[in-house]
């Protein structure tokens, strides 16, 4: 996955939500309800036009089942892949923490966020 610019990442976050929004949002709830132990939600946006979502723990493993967000289309690609490659396979990554900002720094500190997501996210490998 190439890095995004600014711009690009805004374009994509409003696409997301005019597509997905209210989807996105009950689907993180639900995943919370099933996952007392997560921390947060990876979001990753397919090339197919899927969205992804898997909850995370304090460590940036996985945690439960992916919850798949198919276009209104009805997707005809198969997403088997291994969760882990979801996210480096992605057009898009984000995170949605459980906590708000300053409840997160308070409870794990600012370096935690920062490891977590490059656990989950992490930048691709320079050839």
């Amino acid at each position: 996955m190439r890095e995004l610019s600014v711009e690009e990442r805004e374009k994509i976050a409003a696409e997301l939500e005019e597509l997905f929004g209210p989807e996105i949002e009950d689907s993180i709830g639900e995943l919370y309800g099933k996952e007392p132990a997560a921390i947060g939600v990876a979001l990753s946006y397919l090339d197919c036009g899927c969205v992804f979502l898997r909850c995370f723990g304090q460590s940036g493993e996985l945690i439960g089942n992916p919850k798949i967000l198919e276009t209104r289309d009805s997707c005809h690609t198969e997403h088997n892949k291994n969760l882990e490659e979801i996210g480096q396979a992605a057009v898009y990554n984000s995170i949605f923490w459980k906590d708000s900002r300053e409840e997160f720094d308070r409870k794990y500190g600012n370096e935690k966020r920062i490891d977590v997501a490059s656990k989950l996210f992490p930048p691709p490998l320079e050839e």
